[in-house]
């Protein structure tokens, strides 16, 4: 989906009656929705990032500013330092540090004001430039590229953006952004085609890639600086019709986060932490592309390792880098293939292994094989319910009964847009129809009046730790036979985790409703 920047069908799902309520965890971005504009005119970026606070409104009749600092710094200090910056007294709301860093760079650059300045001062701009390569020299001036792409870049981590996309078309280049795994377009102001070629360049520098060529797609990888913080991205260039596209992916941040904040069903969560408890047996993530897969692995990676169990990861790419975790890149173009590095990664002493993904037949082998030798083995597929990863192991080559004896769970996920918590409604007429308090989106300046903010995680697990849902995937080898055969809570359907989210007031019943008849058309 893209707009400008301004379920399994035979489970029915069944609401008690009543309400519940379950608090939401604010992030930066949250907290800095808080903050006026008007306040934070008063302490620029940059002393507001050294004093780590958050400018969030005025009172001018007493002369006060009201701040957001860490929960151990309010002192007097910093009340002095606020004053002589500002001019006003201070007055301070503590939050926890981790949430305040990023709500100070998302307030800052991330606003509407901020890309729209951006869009205004280098829209139509013209190159200027015929070496981009000297952008890169020490102590030489930043070129009118670097300073945009920087702009974009901030702004894609200020606002949490998964992907920044540069198009080349007629006119130019457009700069699109996905935020919460919805597209945003800015088109109004596209660039000229020649500045296209330097903002590309300087991209192609930054990931080591050969500038010269534009004809072949590359790949590759930079890190970069925001408020003082390491920032890792990857790239992909490829050609096109008017000029060579540009696609930045950032990755995820060094620390993951904990399983129990995940967001998994409580059913899911439960059998997830008891497939942990294995020390042999593979855990499968299944879902498209972008649906949290790696962050769900890397969670459980690093939860595992904090249990003292050797983890050792094979990937490509790497998507973040893990404190303690030993991670090893696939790198056909020097011969680490998936199989070559979990041959090699086996002869390292792990405990556990994870695979980025089983993706052809060897790895997919190679993969389970270690799961039934005493490696407890966390690995990815490309389907679209935990039903069809039996299907998809025997496509890559995989006996049924190898596969079966192997896998202990497989967990399929999706991302949903979660409703804005400022402005969302009950909704009576769905609320009388499922028996709960259900609400609906309405859309305020919060959530830029889309109803939405962030996204929520809705899952469906099969677990086949138990003996006889092991006999029934033998037995039956399409996903409609399987569905009837399973013994009763091997299978924790859609539903069961649509309902939690319904009942938590994080997504609403169209949205339930929609889901639903989706995984109807899909099955």
């Amino acid at each position: 989906m893209e707009r400008p920047f301004n379920g399994t069908p035979s489970h029915r799902a069944e609401f008690p009656a009543g309400a519940r309520s379950t608090p939401v965890r604010l992030s930066g971005r949250d907290i800095a929705r808080c903050s006026s504009c008007e306040a934070r005119a008063l302490i620029p970026f940059v002393e507001a990032s050294a004093m780590q606070v958050l400018p969030l409104s005025l009172l001018k009749a007493g002369g006060k500013i009201t701040l957001h600092c860490a929960s151990s710094d309010d002192s007097a200090l910093l009340r002095e330092r606020v004053r002589f910056a500002s001019g006003m007294e201070a007055s301070f709301t503590a939050v926890s540090p981790e949430a305040l860093e990023e709500a100070i760079v998302s307030a800052y650059l991330g606003s509407d004001e901020t890309l729209a300045a951006t869009m205004a001062s280098f829209g139509g701009q013209v190159a200027r430039e015929e070496a981009p390569r000297a952008a890169l020299a020490h102590g030489e001036p930043a070129s009118d590229a670097a300073k945009f792409l920087a702009a974009l870049l901030e702004y894609g981590v200020a606002r949490g953006a998964s992907d920044l996309h540069l198009c080349p078309v007629h006119e130019g280049a457009v700069v699109k952004i996905r935020i919460d795994g919805e597209l945003l377009s800015q088109e109004q102001q596209p660039y000229s085609p020649a500045f296209h070629e330097q903002v590309v360049a300087r991209l192609k520098a930054l990931a080591g890639l050969d500038l010269a060529q534009r004809r072949l797609p590359q790949d590759g990888a930079f890190s970069f600086y925001v408020a003082g913080k390491e920032r890792a991205a990857r790239l992909s260039t490829l050609p096109a019709v008017y000029g060579e596209s540009a696609v930045v992916r950032f990755l995820g941040a060094v620390s993951s986060p904990n399983v129990s904040l995940l967001g998994l069903e409580p059913a899911t969560l439960k059998a997830l932490r008891g497939a942990m408890r294995r020390t042999q047996g593979a855990i499968l993530f299944t879902g498209p592309t972008g649906s949290g897969k790696t962050t769900t692995m890397y969670a459980v990676a690093q939860e595992l390792k904090g249990a003292g169990r050797n983890v050792v990861t094979v990937e490509d790419p790497v998507e973040s880098m893990l404190r303690g975790i030993v991670q090893v890149r696939v790198n056909e173009a020097q011969d680490l293939s998936y199989p070559r590095a979990i041959r090699s990664v086996l002869r390292h002493d792990p405990d556990v292994i994870l695979i980025g993904e089983m993706r052809d037949p060897e790895s997919a082998k190679i993969g389970l094989e270690s799961a039934s030798t005493g490696h407890l083995t966390l690995s990815s597929l490309h389907v679209g319910s935990a039903l069809l990863a039996l299907e998809r192991l025997a496509a890559l080559g995989v006996p049924a009964e190898r596969s079966v004896q192997a896998v202990a769970l497989v967990v399929t996920q999706r991302l949903l847009q979660r409703l804005c918590e400022q402005c969302k409604a009950v909704d009576d007429h769905e609320s009388a129809r499922f028996g709960c308090t259900v609400f609906r989106p309405q859309g305020c300046p919060s959530c830029s009046q889309a109803g939405f903010i962030g996204r929520v995680l809705v899952t469906e697990a099969l677990d086949l730790r138990d003996v006889r849902a092991k006999a029934a995937c033998v037995e039956h080898r399409t996903a409609h036979g399987l569905l009837e055969a399973l013994p009763k809570g091997a299978l924790i359907p859609w539903t069961a985790s649509l309902q939690e989210l319904m009942l938590q007031g994080a997504i609403s019943a169209a949205q339930f409703s929609a889901f639903i008849d989706a995984e109807m058309a899909f099955g």
